[in-house]
């Protein structure tokens, strides 16, 4: 997804959260709320009212899913009875499940009964720290622990997994990442300021190039490209098949329909590659930041690849001119959906981009995503691959071709067929008749020419037969090829 920027911040404004600080000693009863630990980085707690136990929120996804655990089932007719009415008090705090039309999830606000949607991670995110009641450390510390709570502190590194293909193998890369950093990089800018009197030359490359850069003592991308050369290591890898693995791990990130719907279409959040990897989402624009902070490491020149007509970003790649694309110096890297390397997608849907199986033509043409616009460029290994990659394609529309005029003969064969079989039911009938009448001359007079006719039907129908089987293996083998090619 093109990322767009429709404001210049002159001066940045920062604006604090007020919380009202809740002493857990004082207060008569927490059950139900969301407790916001204030003295640490507000970390997220949902006080349970079955067991007046505490459960680490943590992530927006983390939060969403486990309120929908901890659900009480409830029939359309209370669902819109407490919407308008309130729950009764027995429901204070409890996540509500509305079980007959699509386990819709609402929150019971203690403090009025109000019911509110949990429609989302991002709604149950807001829902947290809107409703959050600060607490200090030493409050909250009275509060029992589910045991099954993920209650580390935030700054520790969870191990995150990420499991991909790349040519038709299966790995898993693991990966420390931590709420700590997460938060820092959640919370660091994501407009560009600049003094009036010292105007960038060009406002869409100083922005973009806030995503692009790390935090001092964040080693996380250095780490994961230091576990991608390992692997490539130990299979004898060349630089460019280590480019291809690394664009295919950035590919399997799944694509964040609901970020790209929520804003109509743009990306007003662009997360930083750290957010990406912590998140295991994002739309074009996150994926594009990651997948070129990575090739960066990895030595290769690379670029942000945008094209405003398509609101779509990809990342480029360094390679020969004569690869490139519009002639560029780089080839075209897809972020949001797996393709080869240099291999441009002909159809983007809701930001993603689409394969088509079966079209093999202008696969390295970019005409169809409107005008492009080059970003962050820097200079580099180049990558080598694309000359492979469009022999591949050549031979898969070869395939093709070959296929579809098969297909046409196959037809013309059994349009024969056909014939034949309609001149060998006449000849029949008209033996049938002569033998039934008595005219047993005639009939054996046509014996001859019936049985030469069925002769060549049969060997007419050995031919199609044989045809049939030489096309079902060419096919087998072009539909192997296309799910090798997309890794499907």
């Amino acid at each position: 997804m093109h990322l767009l920027k429709g404001k210049i911040i002159i001066v940045l404004l920062a604006g604090a959260l007020v919380f009202q600080i809740a002493s857990a000693q004082a207060a008569l009863n927490l059950n139900g709320r969301i407790l916001l630990q204030v003295q640490d980085k507000g970390q997220a707690w949902y006080v349970n009212p079955l067991n007046s136990q505490r459960y680490y929120l943590g992530r927006p996804d983390d939060a969403f899913n486990l309120m929908r655990s901890l659900g009480l089932g409830i029939t359309n007719a209370d669902a819109d009875n407490f919407l308008k009415n309130g729950a009764p008090l027995r429901l204070s705090g409890r996540i509500l499940l509305q079980v007959q039309d699509k386990g819709q999830a609402y929150y019971v606000d203690p403090q009025n009964l109000r019911l509110s949607y949990l429609g989302r991670p991002a709604d149950a995110f807001n829902l947290m720290r809107s409703r959050g009641l600060g607490i200090t450390n030493a409050d909250l510390a009275l509060i029992a622990i589910f045991q099954d709570s993920p209650a580390s502190s935030a700054g520790v590194a969870t191990a995150h997994d990420f499991t991909f293909k790349y040519q038709n193998n299966s790995y898993q890369i693991s990966q420390d990442l931590s709420a700590a950093w997460y938060s820092a990089y959640k919370d660091s800018p994501k407009v560009y300021t600049y003094s009036s009197a010292n105007e960038p030359a060009n406002l869409r490359e100083a922005f973009y190039g806030l995503f692009l850069q790390s935090k001092a003592g964040d080693s996380s991308l250095d780490d994961l490209v230091s576990k991608m050369k390992a692997i490539a290591g130990r299979n004898n890898w060349t630089s460019d098949q280590l480019a291809e693995f690394t664009l295919a791990f950035v590919q399997s990130i799944p694509y964040d329909h609901a970020k790209l719907a929520a804003d109509n279409n743009r990306n007003t959040d662009p997360y930083y590659p750290y957010e990406t990897l912590y998140l295991d989402r994002g739309v074009c624009s996150d994926k594009t930041f990651l997948a070129v902070a990575l090739l960066r490491r990895l030595g290769f020149g690379a670029a942000i690849l945008d094209f405003p007509d398509a609101n779509h970003s990809a990342a480029g790649i360094a390679c020969p001119v004569a690869d490139s694309v519009n002639g560029s110096g780089y080839c075209y890297g897809e972020t949001t959906n797996y393709f080869p390397l240099g291999v441009v997608p002909q159809s983007i849907s809701a930001g993603q981009a689409q394969t088509a199986a079966d079209e093999f033509t202008n696969l390295f043409s970019a005409a169809s995503l409107g005008r492009m616009e080059i970003y962050q460029k820097t200079s580099g290994k180049t990558y080598d691959g694309v000359a492979a990659t469009k022999s591949q394609v050549a031979y898969l529309k070869a395939s093709k071709d070959d296929l579809s005029a098969r297909q046409i003969e196959l037809n013309s064969l059994e349009a024969d067929l056909r014939i034949k079989e309609a001149d060998l039911s006449a000849m029949k009938t008209n033996m049938d008749n002569y033998y039934n009448s008595g005219q047993t001359d005639k009939y054996n007079n046509l014996v001859p020419d019936y049985n030469n006719l069925v002769n060549q039907y049969n060997a007419a129908l050995a031919n199609y037969q044989a045809k049939i089987n030489e096309y079902n293996q060419k096919a087998a083998s072009f539909n192997q090829a296309v799910k090798n090619f997309y890794q499907k």
